[in-house]
């Protein structure tokens, strides 16, 4: 039982320190580059909780409290971290794993519509750093083949002065890319929202050659796997990723990117 008991709190000292490092660089992140309430909330509630817990362990608060249950407990406890070590593991190969339908610009069929997701836009209305890449990615496209129609698609989050559709509508017009080739989706909320908008706005046009979507790296596997699942034609289905924007800013994307992916499984949206 000794033995049992230092293997579960090896497992939980390593799988709590990497939950915590993981969140505790997020919740930096936060601070400079906003999502929101709710991501506070999660970061900041791990980052305080994880000590907490710990310490309260070590000092048999727990045992005292739950009694002959506690053993149970705290083996469910290493599991649950065990899990999220190896499951954050995973995924972070999965996604960088993915090959993607990326043609040259020309070989795009006549008729086929770029879809550019949306991203942060910052308080002075000028799209942050992920989506600013996007758009440059997205311009390369439009540049090179000017029969291409683009559809900027994301919302208005509540602490953005504008909506994404329209930030990313403004930066390419700047560009020299015509207004009238860009279609604004400014509803979408969430990347579900995103793909179903633009499928609705492609569906009624006179024309459909293909749907190439625009977005970052680690969040074209999600759209890829949206897009599937949303009974897109994955074989006028094509995928173009937008370059990083560093190593360490792109580690607190996972970790977010991650929170997206339980969301997906466990609510679908």
């Amino acid at each position: 039982m000794k033995k049992y008991n230092k293997i579960l709190n090896v497992v939980i000292i390593i799988g709590a320190s990497f939950m915590f490092i993981n969140y505790f660089s997020y919740l930096i992140k936060l601070f400079f580059w906003s999502e929101g309430v709710l991501p506070y909330i999660v970061a900041f509630g791990v980052v305080i909780l994880l000590p907490l817990i710990l310490y309260l362990g070590k000092k048999g608060v727990f045992g005292r409290i739950f009694g002959k249950i506690y053993p149970f407990l705290k083996t469910f406890f290493a599991i649950g971290l065990a899990f999220y070590t190896v499951s954050f593991v995973c995924l972070c190969a999965y996604i960088f794993a993915q090959e993607h339908n990326s043609p040259n610009v020309s070989d795009l069929p006549k008729d086929t519509y770029i879809i550019t997701l949306g991203a942060k836009v910052e308080s002075n209305g000028e799209p942050g750093k992920i989506l600013r890449r996007r758009l440059d990615t997205t311009y390369k496209l439009l540049y090179a083949r000017e029969d291409l129609m683009c559809i900027v698609s994301g919302g208005q989050g509540r602490d953005e002065p504008i909506s994404e559709a329209a930030c990313m509508k403004n930066y390419l017009v700047e560009r020299g890319i015509s207004p009238e080739r860009i279609i604004i989706e400014d509803k979408a909320r969430n990347t579900i929202e995103n793909i179903e908008n633009t499928l609705a706005i492609v569906e009624k046009a006179d024309g459909y050659g293909g749907f190439a979507v625009v977005t970052t790296n680690f969040h074209l596997p999600r759209a890829k796997f949206l897009c599937e699942r949303l009974g897109v034609d994955m074989d006028k289905a094509y995928f173009y990723s937008a370059p990083n924007t560093g190593y360490i800013y792109l580690y607190t994307i996972l970790v977010r990117e991650y929170m997206s992916y339980c969301k997906l499984f466990l609510l679908g949206t």
